[in-house]
């Protein structure tokens, strides 16, 4: 009995005074979504792999005729929660599985994101919920950020992809390990690209594991497989992938100016604000391509209050933007057909941030997958009288966006129109800027024109 003892402690000892632990995600590819049908099979897969929590994808894309009429589609949610169960005990591992949920609320249907958390045992042993449109009249969830803990001594923080940008330090104090599920309404701006999972891992020094397939790991198909430190990530390493599709972008709320692509050959520095709120760029590149006047890039800056999705959130934001089509017509996120055929040695951008209540990230869109760490990426934050904060990029191409998003969570929720107030300090710089110039210089072209036909009009009648 003794020896028996002896030996159970022993091995219990092995499973949890591990430093790491395995963590799987479904390497789900661009239109291939993975239904719940295949749930048990993928749970399976994941035990052949001694797996401790796998994070299936959410089952489907819900279109946008089923948003409105919150219809979720699935009438067997009760047998996919129990197939689910059952594998998790059978596998002997934990899984988080993102379903849609019908509701009745105040006599009305509502789909729910319900991000259900199973133990070893196939209990389940937490729930995180989420309205999946914007005209819900249920309280879904009390907290933006869930939490669950495991039998191997980790605390995870679960939370909706959206919601990300949401959590505020407060809500994340004390988490080292992330469950994000994707949110497959949410549309986000190039200021939240996807990648924003990876920056928030980056700057947090957190293990981030999303439903969406973004994990850094050993790719055995189907899965993605990845041995994590329990006490968050070891290394710097911030992954920029392609975006998936090219949401129009309003940019109008952005005070910008473009970026003279000829003297960044030299390297050149320039600055630009919204209000009291000033970006400097440094900016020198290497290459410009064979035509560089069809390259484009905007310098950027914004101070105030940002859409996301039904929340308005506060957001300071600097950034250098590739654009579409010639930048003084209209400058927006770049498109599939777009080739910034550029290579920068050095960007640099800097700007005080609110010092209160708030965090700075680097956010960064390539077109081509890039991998930044300490050898082209560098990313401070100094805390003074000013939080001034600098992120820099070496040696990078492919380069959609570049740039510094900051949290302002003192201004969440304030009212869109108080961004007016950055345009009417900024109105005598913009009324001063190229686009303008431009503007007033096309239409004294054709006033011109105009004049000179109206005058040999008046001539010949004479």
């Amino acid at each position: 009995m003794r020896l028996l003892f002896v030996l159970f402690f022993f091995c219990w000892g092995c499973a949890c005074g591990s430093e790491s632990y395995r963590a799987a995600v479904v390497d789900v590819k661009e239109f291939e979504p993975i239904t719940h049908n295949k749930y048990t099979w993928l749970i399976y897969e994941a035990a052949k792999a001694n797996v401790d929590l796998l994070v299936l994808p959410s089952p489907r894309v819900i279109s946008d005729a089923n948003k409105e009429s919150c219809a979720n589609g699935e009438g067997n949610f009760d047998e996919v929660v129990t197939a689910v169960s059952a594998a998790a005990q059978s596998a002997q591992m934990y899984v988080v599985a993102p379903l849609y949920e019908r509701v009745t609320c105040q006599d009305k249907v509502e789909l729910v994101s319900s991000n259900l958390v199973f133990d070893r045992t196939g209990a389940l042993i937490a729930v995180h919920r989420k309205a999946s449109n914007n005209f819900t009249k249920c309280n879904t969830t009390s907290s933006t950020v869930g939490r669950f803990t495991t039998d191997f001594g980790v605390t995870f923080g679960i939370v909706v992809e959206e919601d990300l940008i949401l959590a505020s330090p407060q809500d994340i104090a004390g988490i080292e390990n992330f469950v994000v599920t994707d949110n497959t309404l949410s549309k986000k701006s190039f200021l939240f690209a996807k990648q924003f999972e990876s920056s928030f891992a980056f700057v947090n020094k957190v293990n981030v594991i999303s439903s969406s397939g973004e994990i850094t790991g050993e790719r055995t198909p189907p899965l993605i497989i990845a041995k994590l430190r329990k006490n968050g990530s070891d290394h710097s390493t911030l992954l920029a992938n392609p975006p998936r599709s090219f949401p129009s972008e309003d940019l109008s709320q952005y005070v910008s100016k473009p970026l003279n692509v000829e003297a960044s050959l030299r390297g050149y520095s320039d600055s630009v604000c919204h209000g009291t709120f000033c970006c400097q760029f440094y900016v020198k590149s290497s290459s410009i391509g064979t035509n560089p006047q069809d390259i484009s890039y905007g310098l950027m800056a914004f101070d105030g209050i940002h859409q996301s999705g039904s929340t308005n959130i506060g957001v300071q934001a600097c950034s250098l933007v590739a654009c579409a089509g010639l930048y003084k017509r209209s400058c927006f996120i770049g498109s599939k057909n777009t080739t910034a055929d550029i290579k920068f040695s050095q960007v640099s951008i800097n700007a005080n941030f609110s010092k209160e209540n708030s965090a700075q990230f680097p956010t960064v869109l390539t077109t081509a997958q890039t991998i930044f760490n300490s050898g082209n990426l560098k990313f401070s934050i100094v805390n003074k009288e000013q939080k001034s904060v600098t992120s820099e990029i070496y040696n990078t191409e492919n380069i959609l966006t570049f740039g510094i998003v900051g949290r302002d969570y003192s201004k969440d929720f304030n009212d869109v129109r108080n961004n007016t107030k950055g345009y009417i300090l900024d109105f005598s710089e913009y009324i001063s800027s190229e686009n303008v110039q431009e503007f007033f210089d096309y239409v004294w072209i054709r006033l011109r024109v105009l004049i000179f036909i109206v005058s040999v009009y008046i001539l010949e009648m004479m």
